[in-house]
């Protein structure tokens, strides 16, 4: 009896789990058209201001701003969540506040591999290595 209620619990538990990651993969935000704010970066959380370290991906271009410059470049989508950024360039005003963590942003764009989403939250990787962590920002 006891074996029977320990097998029903665990059955119970992994259909609630699997219903909540359907209803999760459901409702992510698309990789493109979202407008992903950085949240995190090198396993460093970051509060930084809604208008900058922002990424927007749209039809093989990426648009969007590091600490005070714009971003630009092209990106490519593969089979598996393959990602890959391409010909990146940013506008050349001095950043006074957050100017190395903007340069840091920009080489890790160009490592990324691969990424995740998961809901709202995108995560890029480096062959399995998360190198940042982006939130889905509220459409207006």
């Amino acid at each position: 009896m006891k074996r029977f209620l320990i097998i029903l619990l665990v059955a119970a538990t992994a259909v609630g789990c699997c219903s909540t990651c359907r209803s999760r993969a459901k409702n992510a935000k698309p990789l493109e058209g979202t407008v992903w704010h950085l949240v995190k970066m090198g396993g460093e959380s970051k509060t930084l201001p809604s208008e900058s370290f922002n990424l927007i991906l749209s039809e093989n271009n990426v648009g969007g701003t590091a600490a005070c410059n714009s971003l630009v470049g092209k990106y490519a989508v593969g089979d598996k969540f393959k990602l890959r950024f391409s010909s990146l360039g940013a506008t050349m005003m001095l950043c006074p506040e957050n100017g190395e963590l903007e340069q840091q942003y920009l080489n890790l764009l160009s490592k990324v591999t691969h990424y995740d989403i998961d809901y709202n939250m995108l995560m890029l990787m480096e062959n399995g290595t998360i190198l940042a962590v982006f939130e889905a920002q509220p459409q207006k």
